[in-house]
């Protein structure tokens, strides 16, 4: 399990293989209050690329502090890549990953080679209760049923309840601001790369007409709608979100 030191934070990251230089690169990045853990099946399933997952700062093994902008998230993963010296890579998030991804893409288009956008929005407004439990210093479990698809088991829902108490509430709370924060729907437009938009087709914290509106706005979008799954549907549904993830990278790196 290595680590990098970028803007002076010891970084953890996960990676599939080590890095080689004639294989193109994919940065996974997770959503709020999540990990490089919740693209394990990713890194295991998709084949020919260079495939890295890193816990943000203050996330995971992560040292550091989760901060409250997309702005400073995108820029750290910039500097995350950079410090690896990927050159050229694919962007990847899910949920307020994704906004990370597309802040980026906005910020550095020439680096991109692609962009995959799992169960987000170019705006992620938080409802104000969420953030007001947060405030408390609490965990708003109630998002755990929403986060996953209708037919998603009990003990999926235990498991994820346990894991959502072992991340302090302060990360929460400043990834749920930043998410709250975020809006680029006058901007994502300008967003001229290959693009994938997943969405899990039970998602109820960004629902399906998010990634529609996503799919309409960039110009080079496929769309992929992830049956049995919410908004968790990298992990829900791997087999079915590593398919769709590896066309488009066979596809959209061999035309570039």
């Amino acid at each position: 399990m290595p680590f990098i030191n970028v803007q002076g934070t010891n970084t953890h990251y996960l990676q599939n293989d080590d890095i080689l230089v004639d294989r193109p690169s994919m940065v996974f990045v997770h959503g709020a209050g999540g990990t490089s853990k919740m693209w394990v099946r990713q890194l295991s399933g998709i084949k020919g690329y260079n495939l890295i997952a890193l816990d943000l700062p203050g996330h995971g093994r992560s040292e550091g502090t989760a901060v409250d902008t997309i702005n400073e998230y995108s820029e750290f993963v910039w500097q995350f890549v950079q410090a690896l010296e990927l050159g050229s890579f694919v962007i990847a998030g899910h949920s307020m990953g994704g906004a990370i991804a597309m802040e980026l893409a906005l910020a550095y288009p020439n680096a991109l080679d692609g962009m995959i956008i799992v169960d987000s929005g170019a705006s992620l407004r938080v409802n104000p209760m969420v953030l007001e439990v947060l405030a408390r210093g609490e965990y708003p479990l109630e998002i755990v049923k929403y986060s996953y698809s209708f037919k998603a088991t009990a003990v999926v829902l235990k498991r994820a309840l346990e894991e959502l108490k072992t991340v302090p509430s302060e990360v929460y709370r400043a990834d749920f601001r930043a998410c709250d924060n975020f809006n680029i729907m006058d901007r994502v437009g300008n967003i001229n790369l290959p693009a994938l938009v997943l969405c899990g087709q039970d998602d109820q914290m960004t629902p399906v007409k998010y990634s529609n509106y996503l799919s309409k706005e960039l110009a080079q979008s496929t769309f992929v709608l992830i049956a049995d799954a919410g908004h968790m549907a990298m992990l829900e549904q791997p087999e079915r979100v590593n398919k769709a993830i590896q066309i488009f990278l066979d596809q959209a790196l061999l035309v570039k």
